[in-house]
């Protein structure tokens, strides 16, 4: 009889409103705290991917760089460097320059005038 009443004190405190009510808050609480815990790990699995492809492009550009490097280091690299930088010939070398297609001509093979409606008018009363 003592072990059934003391049973029944067990039951009576567990299934209290405030046992109920404590267990209810606990489960909310540790379930806040999962669900943080689960964006934190979206985040950081963003974060991951993110860093990831920076590493991959910067080790791209670090081949590209390395390969730049070695063919600077070749005479002809700093000669193909110099001549892309500035502007220079070596002693009897000429100049080309490259004229684009789209230049309007006139009908003589001169590149035309530029100018707008007032300077075509202009030229039309000076007679040009």
């Amino acid at each position: 009889m003592i072990q059934f009443q003391e049973r029944k004190k067990i039951r009576r405190i567990l299934y209290s409103k405030t046992a109920i009510g404590a267990l209810v808050l606990l489960t909310v609480l540790v379930a806040r705290g999962a669900w943080e815990l689960h964006e934190k790990a979206a985040i950081a699995r963003a974060d991951r991917a993110e860093a990831e492809r920076s590493l991959s492009l910067l080790k791209e550009r670090a081949a590209g760089l390395e390969a730049s490097l070695a063919d600077l280091k070749s005479p002809h690299g700093v000669e193909a460097e110099v001549r892309q930088k500035f502007t220079v010939a070596r002693p009897g070398e000429e100049v080309v320059v490259v004229v684009d297609e789209n230049a309007k001509k006139s009908e003589n093979g001169e590149a035309s005038k530029g100018g707008g409606f007032w300077a075509r008018i202009a030229e039309f009363f000076r007679g040009e």
